[in-house]
């Protein structure tokens, strides 16, 4: 992300953390939201199976007990640019493993049964072209991810909107994604103005036309 941009976002966050501690509101959503978000990008995957998770933008770490809560038993790596959010997370979940690091230089020298960012792309940047850093992020996503990556987005079929968020068209979406991978799922059911894409390298075309079952190994 553009200095600038991060700069603004740290701010905006410590000040939700002083108002409202470890709470899902210091992200900029309600604990039920959270809790569909986090089924949304994981309800595709084994998790019983799934040996790694990346959590991009992972804030408090709060996707890690969920996980645990449905049989992840495997290895939660979650990075964040914002120390103060990372610090309460350690505090809350002492087994995770939560690091300061920016998608973008992130090169962890490894890749991940599962990689997801929940959240990251909702606010509005001053700095920075929102698609260029959508597209750049997603790529890296993918290039880390096994067997998956996903992302959610605020969508641009709503009601209102507020001058801070941003709403992206979920066709656009599509396409950039695609772009990346001939295997793609784009789910908007899951809240009524928010998406999740899904990525999965497995994109080879076998005998049939068909793409093979989808397992972790």
């Amino acid at each position: 992300m553009n200095p600038d941009d991060r700069s603004i976002y740290r701010a905006r966050y410590l000040e939700r953390l002083a108002e409202f501690g470890h709470d899902p509101r210091s992200l900029g959503w309600s604990k039920g939201k959270q809790e569909e978000r986090f089924k949304a990008l994981t309800s595709r995957v084994d998790l019983t199976r799934a040996r790694t998770v990346l959590d991009v933008g992972c804030g408090f770490g709060d996707m890690y007990p969920y996980l645990r809560q449905r049989g992840f038993r495997g290895r939660y790596l979650g990075v964040d640019f914002i120390d103060e959010l990372l610090a309460v997370g350690r505090s809350a979940y002492p087994d995770a493993e939560l690091r300061h690091a920016d998608i973008d230089d992130f090169d962890p020298d490894e890749r991940f049964d599962l990689v997801v960012a929940s959240g990251i792309f909702n606010g509005v940047l001053e700095h920075e072209e929102q698609w260029a850093r959508i597209e750049r992020t997603l790529s890296r996503m993918y290039e880390l991810a096994d067997f998956a990556c996903a992302a959610d987005f605020m969508s641009a079929y709503v009601d209102y909107r507020r001058e801070d968020t941003f709403h992206a068209e979920p066709e656009r979406v599509f396409s950039l994604a695609k772009g990346l991978s001939r295997r793609v799922a784009l789910d908007h059911q899951y809240l009524p103005f928010e998406f999740a894409i899904w990525l999965f390298p497995d994109d080879e075309v076998r005998e049939g036309a068909r793409f093979s079952p989808l397992a972790l190994e």
